[in-house]
């Protein structure tokens, strides 16, 4: 079968209305309650002309805070599921029909406006998803530059995060070796006084064992809270470069 004639087929396919669909009328989405009930709508959306329609009522949306809470109602994690399906059909070889390219900038366009922190990304898959369309997409085509973007926008951001990150890092460090310092410099009166009182025919007493071994006791502790933070911000890291990985 042509690469044409597989496009016509999934074209009319896409227009067809299952029983379970549900066809999108324009609607200003104003108040909570409204956008209940529309996100409720979306899983049945599985024409080219609801997810259409539904993408630009998103758009329409004046209230920053209803952008707020279509995070909440799982509203992203369907668009997610949206272009998984794009995705797909582009690797089998079709391409975008005009209109579901607009569904894809849409989409794009609403992540611009809800500013997305990194965990809101993780627990829609939204990021990793618009990357990975992108990265299918003929290079140069007007919908892939839209994904490069704003997946650049995101880890411009991430980068950012990790940055001050390190920042904090690197005050817990001097925190930690100023009490180092504190701990050397007991360390040292501990070891004079032992030297002075050196006339003491039994100089390893209890209370200078007992002194000693609390000594060692922070010691440790302190190494081990600096391993800690070296580990912690290891693991964070290698999260964040694995974030856009397929």
């Amino acid at each position: 079968m042509s690469k044409k004639s597989k496009k016509e087929k999934k074209d009319k396919k896409s227009y067809t209305t299952p029983e379970d669909s549900v066809e999108m009328t324009p609607e200003l989405i104003s108040t909570v309650t409204q956008l209940q009930s529309f996100i409720k709508k979306l899983p049945k959306c599985h024409t080219i002309s609801s997810r259409l329609t539904a993408t630009k009522n998103l758009l329409d949306i004046k209230n920053n805070e209803l952008y707020q809470k279509c995070i909440e109602l799982k509203g992203l994690t369907i668009l997610s599921s949206w272009l998984k399906e794009y995705k797909k059909s582009v690797q089998g070889g079709t391409d975008l029909t005009r209109d579901e390219e607009f569904i894809v900038i849409n989409i794009i366009y609403l992540c611009e406006r809800i500013h997305l922190s990194i965990n809101d990304l993780k627990t829609s898959k939204i990021g990793k998803c618009i990357n990975s369309l992108g990265k299918v997409l003929p290079e140069g085509c007007n919908v892939q530059k839209h994904c490069e973007k704003i997946v650049s926008k995101w880890r411009e951001m991430i980068d950012s995060n990790e940055g001050g990150n390190e920042d904090n890092n690197e005050e817990n460090k001097e925190e930690n070796n100023n009490g180092n310092g504190g701990n050397n410099n007991s360390n040292q009166f501990l070891g004079n006084k032992i030297q002075r009182n050196s006339h003491n025919p039994n100089p390893f007493t209890s209370t200078n064992i007992k002194n000693n071994i609390n000594l060692n006791t922070n010691v440790n502790n302190t190494s081990n809270k600096i391993n800690s933070i070296k580990i912690k911000t290891y693991v964070k890291k290698i999260q964040l470069i694995c974030f856009f990985l397929n």
